[in-house]
């Protein structure tokens, strides 16, 4: 498996998304130059380098979920925001074939946005796989006002808040705000399934919500 000159892992958007994988390169583009950013810029911002996020903009690489994230929260918006393809804003069924996704092709982790017409609203819905031993990644804290919640699904999650870490089992949840570092880890044998709730209408605009 390829790498970038920074190590970063090559993650798959085609897999489970109906976006195609040039699509997040095009938003990331677009949303920087709308700022009026120079890649320079967003890099010091985000804390990916102008070489790594060129390739992404250039759809030489998809960014792994963490990555991704740094990105979408330095342009202000969510990282299922980074994946949308756009289209008409009633309403419509979103297809498990469908969902915009990130699939880590190393580890196995899988990111999937299940409800991109909420983001409009402030709110944002996402599913996540962690196979056995792998981690989200790491993610820098969010702006003040972001609430979220997560609720596992299948397996056991540690969720690391800063330095304090909670054990969550199947059917377990938990509402925080992620003013701190955020990590999501599978601290099981099986595979651990999630479902992240993400409330960005009181941050006086749209973020991009830990992992989300």
């Amino acid at each position: 498996m390829a790498t970038s000159p920074c190590g970063c892992r090559r993650y798959s958007v085609a897999s489970y998304a109906v976006s195609h994988p040039a699509d997040i390169g095009h938003n990331v583009r677009a949303r920087r130059q709308a700022l009026g950013l120079t890649l320079d810029q967003l890099a010091a911002a985000s804390g990916v380098s102008a070489t790594m996020l060129s390739e992404v903009e250039r759809s030489v690489k998809n960014p792994t979920v963490k990555l991704a994230y740094e990105i979408a929260r330095a342009l202000g918006c969510s990282l299922t925001d980074l994946l949308e393809r756009g289209g008409d804003p009633g309403p419509r069924v979103v297809r498990a074939g469908e969902r915009l996704s990130l699939v880590d092709e190393d580890t196995g982790v899988e990111r999937h946005g299940l409800a991109p017409d909420l983001l409009r609203r402030g709110i944002e819905l996402v599913h996540y796989v962690l196979p056995v031993g792998q981690s989200a990644g790491e993610m820098a804290a969010n702006r003040p006002g972001i609430v979220e919640h997560v609720t596992v699904m299948t397996g056991r999650l540690r969720l690391r808040l800063g330095d304090e870490e909670i054990l969550l089992g199947k059917g377990d949840g938990v509402t925080y705000g992620p003013q701190t570092v955020v990590e999501y880890s599978n601290a099981g044998r099986g595979v651990c399934e999630f479902v992240l709730f993400a409330d960005s209408t009181q941050a006086g605009g749209m973020a991009a919500a830990g992992g989300a």
